[in-house]
């Protein structure tokens, strides 16, 4: 009785051991053998004898090292450092520029219509054959460290598949190169439209110049410092001849001729002051009341002046490097290999796929009997 106790203890629903794991194995090992060998087979015959086999041709490009754009550098040195920044040296966005461009609609719509892939394939519309053609037949690998890139196709035809690579790598160079046209031109009315402008203002900035100088002479600045100077020597001027008076007058009588000219002297002399001092119809070239503004309004306008030179000087050169980018017509696309004639297929694995499904259909096969004892031992138990 206590034997039958251990028993059903042992063989409890969920209670499986190593043993009974390796028991169930030598007991099926024939028959999960048999049923793998002959999937094993069955799949042989398939890659062999049913399967097409595919062939990849590929070729490879290389980027040019920048992003498309004006290269600043040349404006001048004091914008020169952000040159490199603004325009990009990344290998990554170009190589990831090229697979957008590879991927695109427009791209694999051409290649498909060009190459009548959706009739060859059976495609039922054009979604349907991009989709596959992106996941399926397209190939590419890029290399971020040496900005290089593989563009291929995968075909049952070896010839078919280099002319196809043949096709997307003359498809990448086309639409590189509109863009960058297109952006050139964007670039150019960009940079024509603020040269307008800039050169609008240094013209209006110069005439405020020239009404401003016409009014307080050509450089008001050097003329308020002579004023000064003057102003400084007339006021010495002035006290030296006070004191020449004073001295006088203890010496001879007031009403004297030589004391009378002093005194007339003196009086011009303070005369000739106050008019610097305080003319404020700007009819004297020297004259101080005011000076501050009138040096600051003139500093101001000819640092407008400057400034708007000096953005012209920046754009200048811009301008002319984009009328000419956006007429120039070459190659973007530096191709290193042609795509080639491939004399070994690539899909499918054949020895690979058999061991796969070999082995795939064991372990399925072992479950099943894993599963069939366990059912059976519920049974078992139950009854």
């Amino acid at each position: 009785m206590s034997n039958t106790s251990d028993e059903l203890n042992e063989h409890k629903p969920g209670e499986f051991t190593l043993k009974d794991f390796i028991q169930i194995y030598r007991e099926k090992r024939k028959n999960i053998f048999r049923i793998s060998l002959i999937f094993g087979i069955l799949t042989a015959i398939v890659v062999f004898f049913i399967m097409d086999p595919i062939f990849l041709s590929y070729g490879t490009v290389k980027t040019s090292g920048k992003v498309v754009g004006l290269n600043l550098g040349v404006a001048g040195s004091e914008i020169g450092d952000f040159g490199e920044v603004l325009t990009g040296t990344s290998y990554t966005k170009e190589l990831a520029f090229y697979d957008n461009i590879l991927n695109s609609r427009r791209c694999l719509e051409e290649t498909i219509i060009k190459y009548n892939l959706m009739e060859e394939n059976g495609y039922k519309n054009m979604q349907r054959a991009i989709k596959d053609f992106r996941e399926n037949i397209l190939y590419t690998v890029k290399d971020k460290v040496s900005g290089t890139m593989e563009v291929g196709v995968y075909n049952k035809d070896p010839l078919i598949a280099k002319e196809i690579s043949d096709f997307l790598i003359l498809q990448l160079d086309k639409i590189n190169l509109e863009l960058n046209l297109l952006n050139a031109k964007n670039q150019r009315e960009f940079i024509e439209q603020r040269y307008e402008q800039s050169n609008e203002k240094l013209v209006s900035a110069e005439d405020s110049l020239k009404l401003f100088q016409d009014q307080y002479g050509l450089s008001p600045d050097v003329q308020i410092r002579i004023a000064s100077d003057i102003e400084i020597q007339l006021e010495a001027d002035i006290e030296s001849e006070k004191i020449r008076l004073e001295l006088l007058k203890k010496i001879i009588s007031p009403n004297e001729d030589e004391v009378r000219l002093l005194e007339d002297k003196i009086s011009a002399l303070e005369k000739r002051l106050y008019i610097i001092q305080n003319d404020s119809d700007g009819n004297s070239k020297l004259r101080l009341k005011g000076s501050p503004d009138i040096v600051l309004k003139f500093v101001r306008l000819k640092r407008q002046v400057e400034i708007q030179n000096k953005i012209l000087s920046v754009l200048l050169p811009l301008y002319e490097q984009a009328k000419i980018e956006e007429k120039r017509e070459i190659p973007t696309i530096l191709v290193l290999d042609q795509p080639f004639v491939p004399d070994e297929k690539t899909k499918p694995k054949r020895i690979t796929s058999i061991i796969a499904v070999m082995f795939l259909s064991a372990v399925l096969t072992y479950l099943y009997y894993f599963i069939r004892t366990q059912l059976k031992r519920i049974e078992g138990i139950n009854a």
